[in-house]
C-alpha cells in the first residue's frame, strides 16, 4: 500500500511540474508577442529611437529567459529566436524596416511554434 501511495504522489508531482511548465511557457511566449506588437508598432509608426530601446530591452530579456529555460525547450528553436532578434534589432538600426519586418514575422512564428511544442498533443507526446 505504501508503494502505491508513493508512485501516486510522484505522478501527481510529475503532472503538476509539467502542468507548471507548460503554462509557465506558454505565459512567457506570450508576453514576447505582446512585446514584438509593440515594437512592430513604434516602427510603423516611424519611432525608430523607441524601437531602438525597446528591441534592446527584448534582447536582454530574452537571452536572461532562455538562461533559465534552455534545457526545457528543444535548443534550435531557441536559437533561431536569439538570431532572429539580433537581427530585428540590426535592421532597426541601419533603417531597412521591410526586413524589420519579414524577420518580425519569423520571431512570432519561431515563439508561437515553441509555445506549441509545450502543449499536451499527441505529436509532442509521442
Amino acid at each position: 500500500m505504501k508503494r502505491t501511495i508513493i508512485a501516486l504522489l510522484l505522478l501527481t508531482a510529475c503532472t503538476g511540474a509539467a502542468i507548471f511548465e507548460m503554462s509557465y511557457i506558454q505565459n512567457s511566449a506570450d508576453s514576447f508577442l505582446q512585446e514584438i506588437e509593440e515594437l512592430d508598432g513604434n516602427m510603423r509608426r516611424g519611432d525608430t529611437e523607441q524601437a531602438v530601446v525597446l528591441s534592446g530591452m527584448l534582447e536582454r530579456k530574452w537571452s536572461d529567459w532562455v538562461q533559465t529555460v534552455d534545457i526545457l525547450l528543444i535548443h534550435d528553436y531557441v536559437d533561431s529566436v536569439s538570431t532572429s532578434i539580433a537581427r530585428m534589432k540590426s535592421h532597426i538600426e541601419n533603417g531597412s524596416a521591410p526586413l524589420y519586418f519579414s524577420e518580425s514575422a519569423a520571431v512570432k512564428k519561431a515563439i508561437g511554434s515553441i509555445s506549441d511544442s509545450e502543449l499536451p498533443k499527441w505529436e509532442n507526446i509521442l
